[in-house]
């Protein structure tokens, strides 16, 4: 399953795992109630589900028949259980036609066999169903408010949601093979996993019935159907049909955005050692899909917002989210994981995938860059919990869906990958998939697999990455001994916590800068809480690089000196990377001028970036003048990057840079974007006027009105309020809509009161809205305005929620408001007291500057410039 951080960071369309990014969350990963959770006991062994059934989607109803053919584990089996939940179940039979007794309780289908029977016997059950589902199938259609709506269904099985649209065994430790008969008007297509069989005249007068037959077994939660009208674009990779369906007149975005899907499948097989394993592979692009992709066996189903066009496509690719459902398509189908509490056997492993296809497809430092986004991703859930990644104890399965399972999973796997080197990761990695495919899997599999290919022994690394909590939290320091001709390193780990290692073993690779072409590198081991390193060296380093691909958080203190030539020349990203965000921390004229040199000049895209936000970070005058002097820097992403760090600043230049952006426009959207929400930081007079006028620009997925909404936010200023009730509204684009609900929750701190308790109200009842970004804002705004009015809402849509994400954040703000009580004045003095030293550092960094000015100095204004403080 894929989220929105594989589309682009700019969009808020369906960035979720859980949306614990949305809310403050302490305590610890589980909430009071959170339980433990076991894989079901299975009393037969499913072997084939028929699925026969009508879709309505003027109705939007299903009507049919499911058969399951099974087989006892053990003797005299009396009754079998099936999941289903708010469906009419019209009658049980045979499949000789012998009527069964059942009874349907607490979303059970509990149905009475004619006779015990035998282990290994065959029999085969057809429940005869109807039902309009409102959870795991979706009927999209137009109405009065949304009027373009194309008609539409389409299924979302994982992780249990498919026992609300037919009777299943609907838990991960079961596989079966399977085929659906599925009938609907004319002009629609059907498009499902499998193979498509035929297509029939349907059993009424306009109607077709499509044949898919999937004949690898899997999991339930990977059945789906799509029906609608779409524009279908056939590719092919090694004899093996490959399917793009996209909406009428958007066919040359669609072969644009899938045009790698045949490279992935290739480079995918190969470091499998399993040639794609199924008849075809189709990728359907669908409206207001609830995740960013689903992996369903053979049949992706993608959200419209990767639907790129050729203007977004100047910044954006949607590969990572293809790349991450194509690996699924080994990781997750082919083997999936037997239970919730190893579901990283499926992320972590897509995630891994995914960078890995970076790598082949961009280079290594595109990927090196990716790989530190992950690690940052996952840094900022592990600022609010830490939490194995295995672990059985949570509230609904997708609880477990966060940083940790998808970014923390995935780069654990790469650390495996550095420490074992590539020939023998890929040898234990095609050991794993060939040896335990189309079967449930658990950690241990793929550790008995690491040692059976290798012959290494692993329990240390499984213990302190996948079975313990945290990662590394250290500080370091250098010195160099000219005498001696020694570098010396000391490392300190200082993290702390529930289930996280006091001491992580940490095989770190050192790589010293000598000048004139020279390196020396070495791995050294850190065993100790403490520790100290001697590296005799040739000659004094000009920089140091400690082994970016690790998971640790280092606070490495280096001279200025060491870190300016580090960030100029060191050929490694993650090293140039580093040296600008330590430089950020320095803050003094030469790593200002630095930062500024970088961020015009640097060859990649990522650093010019960094160096951007480390110069927006330090706020002063100089390092303004920098990034306004970078403004037209040509990579767009670098570009947008200087255009948000222009929003550090207060300042009536930064302000004006800003407001040229947003009235000139940009090639990028995203530019654009980045504009808007920067100019209401900045609280400039000028900017609530601008914020008005990026309202009226259409864009790639509302990207621009959806961040003037985060622009308003930052302003605080209360004449947004009226502007963001309206865009919050059912009949807007349901980007803005979420955008504008989440700005909501912030203008209401500096409302009146009674302009608060309209805003709450508003929030309340967008707790019931339809859309999920809107919900999952609404209740992060209801948790910023720490609204106790609120707390009887929240713990009804806590209850009553279908979506397991909306659960989940609505138990985490009630937690919230609940705990803050009095704190909450304590905490405005202290966020008032902060803001207020924040200006008068930023002064002092001014005056400071002048006076050097005065003195004359590289990379600062001329003495003769005035500058306002």
């Amino acid at each position: 399953m894929g989220y929105a951080d594989h589309l682009f960071e700019s969009e808020m369309a369906c960035r979720g795992h859980n949306d614990s990014d949305l809310l403050a969350e302490g305590g610890g990963f589980p909430l009071p109630g959170d339980k433990p959770h076991y894989p079901r006991d299975r009393a037969v062994n499913m072997k084939h589900v028929r699925l026969d059934f009508n879709l309505d989607l003027d109705v939007k109803r299903i009507s049919g028949s499911v058969s399951h053919t099974f087989s006892p584990v053990n003797d005299g089996v009396e009754s079998i259980d099936l999941d289903a939940v708010e469906l009419d179940i019209l009658g049980v039979r045979l499949s000789s036609g012998l009527p069964l007794g059942h009874s349907l309780s607490e979303g059970r289908l509990h149905i009475e066999l004619d006779a015990p029977r035998h282990s290994g016997e065959e029999a085969t059950v057809v429940v005869d169903f109807a039902g309009s589902p409102r959870r795991g199938l979706y009927f999209i259609g137009p109405d009065a408010a949304y009027p373009d709506k194309r008609l539409e269904a389409w299924t979302q099985g994982e992780d249990e949601d498919t026992r609300h649209w037919f009777p299943c065994y609907d838990f991960p430790n079961e596989m079966a093979t399977s085929e659906m008969h599925v009938s609907v008007r004319e002009p629609f297509t059907v498009i499902a996993i499998g193979e498509l069989r035929g297509v029939d005249q349907g059993p009424e007068a306009g109607q077709r019935t499509f044949h898919w037959h999937q004949d690898v077994p899997h999991v339930t939660y990977l059945t789906s159907v799509v029906a609608g009208e779409y524009s279908e674009i056939r590719d092919d990779w090694d004899g093996i049909p490959i399917l793009y369906y996209v909406p009428a007149g958007r066919e040359a975005d669609g072969r644009a955005i899938f045009k790698n899907t045949p490279d992935m499948m290739q480079l995918f097989s190969e470091r499998t050692g399993v040639r794609y394993p199924y008849a075809k592979y189709s990728q359907v692009i669908v409206q207001d899909f609830i995740f960013g992709g689903m992996e369903n066996i053979s049949a992706t189903t993608l959200t419209d917002s990767a639907l790129y066009d050729s203007r977004a496509r100047l910044d954006a690719d949607a590969d990572p989210l293809l790349a991450h459902e194509i690996a699924h398509q080994w990781f997750g189908d082919l083997l999936t994981c037997r239970d919730w509490s190893h579901g990283w056997l499926n992320e972590g492993f897509a995630t891994f995938m995914e960078l890995a296809y970076c790598e082949h497809n961009k280079g290594r430092d595109e990927f090196l860059y990716a790989l530190r986004n992950e690690m940052d991703f996952y840094f900022g859930e592990a600022g609010r919990y830490k939490r194995p990644i295995v672990t059985n104890v949570y509230n609904a399965p997708i609880d477990l869906f966060d940083r940790h399972l998808y970014e923390k999973g995935g780069i654990v796997l790469n650390m495996l990958r550095v420490y074992l080197g590539d020939t023998l990761f890929w040898k234990a990695i095609r050991r794993y998939t060939i040896s335990r495919r189309s079967t449930n899997v658990v950690t241990p599999d793929l550790q008995r697999a690491i040692e059976e290919a290798t012959g290494r022994n692993l329990d240390w690394f499984f213990d302190q990455w996948v079975y313990g909590a945290g990662h590394p939290e250290m500080k370091g320091d250098y010195a160099w001994d000219g005498d001696a001709r020694t570098a010396k390193i000391s490392l300190k780990q200082s993290q702390s916590g529930d289930q996280v290692a006091q001491v992580f073993r940490l095989p770190l690779q050192v790589e010293f800068n000598l000048g004139d072409g020279q390196k020396m590198s070495t791995r050294v081991e850190m065993t100790e809480r403490e520790q100290t390193f001697y590296f005799p060296l040739a000659s004094k380093p000009k920089f140091v690089r400690i082994d970016g691909e690790v998971l640790k958080s280092l606070d490495f203190e280096r001279p200025g000196e060491m870190l300016r030539e580090q960030l100029a020349h060191d050929d490694d990203v993650l090293g140039r990377v580093d040296a600008a965000r330590a430089l950020g921390k320095k803050g003094d004229k030469e790593a200002i001028a630095a930062l500024g040199k970088a961020v015009r000049e640097d060859a990649f895209w990522g650093v010019q970036a960094e160096a951007a936000k480390a110069l927006g970070s330090i706020r002063s005058g100089g390092a303004l003048r920098q990034l306004l002097d970078s403004v037209g820097v040509d990579h767009s992403k670098a570009r947008r990057a200087v255009v948000r760090a222009l929003g550090e600043f207060r300042d009536e230049r930064a302000a004006a840079a800003l407001e040229k952006v947003i009235d000139e426009g940009d090639a990028s959207y995203y530019v654009e974007a980045a504009a808007a929400s920067a100019i209401g930081k900045t609280r400039s007079g000028r900017a609530f006027a601008a914020l008005e006028r990026s309202l009226q620009k259409d864009s790639m997925n509302e990207t621009i009105r959806s961040s003037a909404f985060d622009g308003f936010a930052e302003l605080k200023d209360e004449r947004a309020v009226p502007i963001a009730l309206e865009w919050s509204r059912y009949g807007k684009p349901q980007n803005v809509r979420g955008a504008a609900a989440a700005a909501l929750g912030k203008l209401g701190e500096i409302a009146p009161e009674h302009v608060k308790e309209d805003i709450i109200d508003h929030l309340i009842q967008l707790l019931d809205d339809g859309w999920f970004r809107s919900q999952q804002n609404a209740i992060g705004g209801l948790q910023e305005l720490k609204a106790t009015k609120a707390l009887p809402h929240l713990e009804r849509t806590a209850q009553r929620a279908l979506d397991g994400r909306v659960v989940r954040t609505a138990r985490l703000a009630a937690k919230s408001i609940r705990e803050s009580g009095e704190k909450g004045e304590e905490v405005k003095k202290l966020r008032e007291e902060v803001d207020k030293l924040v200006d008068e550092n930023r002064t002092l960094k001014d005056r400071l500057d002048k006076l050097e000015s005065r003195v004359g100095g590289n990379g600062s204004a001329p003495a003769q410039e005035e500058i306002p403080v």
